[in-house]
């Protein structure tokens, strides 16, 4: 399955994960259901880490 970025409000507040569709085994309704992979956080988080990545992986 493919994985994607999901984002979810809550409280008024956007947060992102990585989720995948997964289809349950036995299941008679025949339609996925998302599993979080990852939890992101919010934007702020997400950049920062590519911002760390940047700063400390910098090619010359």
């Amino acid at each position: 399955m493919m994985a994607y970025i999901r984002k979810k409000k809550i409280k008024g507040k956007t947060y992102y994960y990585v989720v995948e569709g997964v289809y349950e085994e036995g299941s008679k309704s025949p339609s996925p259901k998302q599993k979080v992979i990852r939890y992101l956080g919010n934007i702020k988080n997400i950049l920062s880490k590519f911002e760390f990545w940047d700063k400390h992986h910098k090619k010359d």
